[in-house]
C-alpha cells in the first residue's frame, strides 16, 4: 500500500470523533439547545460560536469522507468502484450540510446523501483485502440495515419527536462506524505486510 493510500484511508477515521465532537461543542454555546430532541443542523442558526462549530462539523466530516473514497477506490483496484462514488456522493452532501442553512435546498445538496445506503454494502463487494476479514460481513450487515432502519422512520415519520437529536447521531454514529473500522483494518493490514519481509 502507497504512502499516498495509507493516508487517504486515514481520513475514514475522522467522521466518527469529529461529528461527535464538533457538535458538542457547538451545544455548549447555543443556549436552549436540546442534543435529545434537535437535529445537529439546528445549531446553524444558533448564536455565532455555536454556528461556526456546528458547520466545521460536517465540512471536515464531508472532507474525511470525499478523501476516505478516493482511498478505497484506489485499494478496490477498480476502474469504477460504485461504492466509493457513493462514499463520495454522501461527504459532497455532508460539505453543503455546513455551507448551506437547514431549509434551504442545497443543505444536504438535495438529499443526495441518500446514497450512503448502499456504500457499504457495495464497498464490501469491491474490497476484497475487507471482506476477507471474518468480521466484514456483520459490520457492513449492521450498518446498511442501520440506514434503512433510519430512512424508513424518517419517511414514515415515526422518528420519535423528543429524541430526534439522538437517532441523528446514533444512526449517523454507525454510519461512520464503516469507514472507520475499514480504515483500521487496510492500515493494520498494510503495515503487516511491510513487516513482513522483515521477519524472513
Amino acid at each position: 500500500m502507497s504512502r499516498r493510500s495509507r493516508l487517504l484511508l486515514c481520513a475514514g477515521l475522522v467522521p466518527l470523533p469529529w461529528f461527535l465532537f464538533w457538535t458538542s461543542v457547538a451545544a455548549v454555546f447555543a443556549p436552549g439547545y436540546n442534543p435529545l430532541a434537535q437535529h445537529a443542523s439546528e445549531l446553524l442558526q444558533a448564536p455565532t460560536l455555536a454556528s461556526i462549530c456546528a458547520r466545521i462539523a460536517p465540512i471536515g466530516c464531508g472532507v474525511g469522507f470525499v478523501a476516505f473514497a478516493i482511498g478505497v477506490w484506489r485499494e478496490s483496484g477498480r476502474r469504477i468502484a460504485v461504492g466509493a462514488i457513493c462514499w463520495m456522493i454522501f461527504g459532497i452532501s455532508m460539505l453543503t450540510n455546513g455551507l448551506w442553512p437547514m431549509g434551504h435546498p442545497m443543505h444536504g445538496f438535495y438529499t443526495i446523501g441518500i446514497a450512503n445506503i448502499i456504500a457499504p454494502a457495495m464497498s464490501h463487494i469491491e474490497l476484497s483485502a475487507w471482506s476477507a476479514n471474518r468480521t466484514a460481513y456483520a459490520v457492513t450487515a449492521v450498518v446498511s440495515i442501520a440506514g434503512i432502519v433510519y430512512l424508513w422512520l424518517n419517511v414514515v415519520g415515526a422518528d420519535p419527536e423528543g429524541f430526534r437529536g439522538l437517532t441523528q447521531r446514533v444512526f449517523s454514529s454507525i454510519n461512520s462506524l464503516w469507514p472507520f473500522l475499514v480504515a483500521l483494518h487496510l492500515l493494520r493490514r498494510g503495515s503487516s505486510a511491510l513487516k513482513a519481509p522483515q521477519a524472513l
